[in-house]
């Protein structure tokens, strides 16, 4: 063989050892450099808890709630609320909140076996319905801003039917509300022919069961194998970039378990076939959800890559709520909250909020 081919194979071969070692001492740096350790990124104090539930009052450096009208986060239950408040500058809760209002936000915690029977009216009319009765109480004001993500926003969006009242502004992130609409979780698993979780006789789905219906959806992005992978490629990237994704995967990685009965409930009432929001027949505890009684400012926002909540499944507010304004961001379901680029969502909703809480005199 040539000297010449020898000595490009050798110079090729150098130059991957030392791009394989320079990503194992950048790796290296990534896991002993502080970060996120799946709790809240912000300073909070806790104001109210119940069975696994708290309730989380966003503070200061020197621990005193924010100035301003209160607005409640209400996460997803079958996920973790940290989502919302993930790194230091990267935190839906720590944005608006420095934005002029008193933020809290509600973590579901994680159900144990017990939590099995949890129903709708459970965390709809209990949780979610006494966390803005202590949060009205906490601030003297009649009314709050509710901003919902993903299930979260479903709570939200039901508990604002039955207590009208109570509710300034509403902000839906990725919220499907039209269950017939292709893809998202609940449809595959329509198409898969599944026969779903059983009311009467509920299990506490387990939370690796949960992690597989995301991946599932976009498969890779929740895998162990598909994420190191991927984090591998970007171990070129500046520390505070890898900072992110370390951050972005351990909320991936703290998956919860699900009440069964809840999702046994919310398939039947709201998914394809029933679809009871757009058709108005569905009800909570018996209730009927009389969607007329939405007379508030309601934002709803959809991301264009979510696999999750189809956008269009999304969007479809505006046919039982025409007064609703819809924005649709580009991006994935997670991407558009706690991305690079989510300061978007944050100023659209702090400056829809202000409008909103202005106009109700919060």
């Amino acid at each position: 063989m040539p000297v010449a081919s020898n000595d490009a194979e050798l110079e090729a071969a150098l130059a991957a050892s030392s791009n394989a070692r320079h990503k194992l001492e950048r790796l290296m740096e990534l896991l002993t450099t502080d970060g996120h350790h799946g709790t809240g990124a912000s300073p909070a104090e806790i104001v109210h808890s119940e069975n696994k539930l708290r309730l989380l009052r966003m503070v200061d450096d020197q621990g005193r709630p924010f100035n301003g009208p209160p607005v409640l986060f209400v996460s997803a239950p079958v996920s973790r609320y940290f989502v919302l408040d993930l790194l230091p500058g990267r935190s839906f809760t720590g944005h608006v909140a420095e934005a002029g209002f008193d933020v809290f936000l509600i973590d579901f915690g994680q159900p144990t076996k017990e939590d099995r029977f949890a129903d709708l009216d459970y965390y709809v009319n209990g949780l979610v319905g006494r966390c803005v009765r202590r949060v009205l109480t906490l601030t003297g004001q009649s009314q709050t801003g509710l901003v919902g993500y993903c299930l979260g926003g479903t709570l939200s969006l039901l508990y604002t039917v039955l207590q009208p009242e109570n509710v300034a502004g509403l902000v839906l992130v990725t919220t499907t509300v039209d269950g017939d609409v292709h893809g998202g979780i609940a449809w595959t698993a329509h198409c898969m022919g599944l026969e779903g979780e059983s009311y009467d006789n509920p299990r506490l789905v387990p939370a690796e069961e949960v992690k597989s219906w995301f991946e599932m959806l976009a498969p890779g992005s929740n895998s162990l194998a598909g994420r190191v992978s991927g984090l591998w490629a970007q171990l070129d990237q500046p520390i505070d970039r890898l900072r992110d994704v370390r951050a972005m995967a351990s909320w991936v990685d703290d998956v919860v378990p699900a009440s069964g009965r809840l999702l046994a409930e919310m398939y039947q009432k709201f998914g394809p076939g029933s679809n009871g929001l757009l058709r108005g027949t569905a009800d909570v505890a018996g209730e009927k959800l009389d969607m007329s009684r939405l007379s508030m400012p309601l934002l709803s926002v959809s991301a264009a890559k979510d696999t999750i909540a189809p956008p269009d499944g999304v969007d479809a507010i505006t046919q039982i709520v025409p007064h609703a304004e819809v924005v649709r961001l580009p991006g994935g379901h997670v991407g558009i909250v706690a991305g690079r680029s989510a300061i978007t969502l944050w100023d659209i909703t702090s400056k829809f909020l202000r409008v909103a809480m202005t106009r109700s005199g919060s």
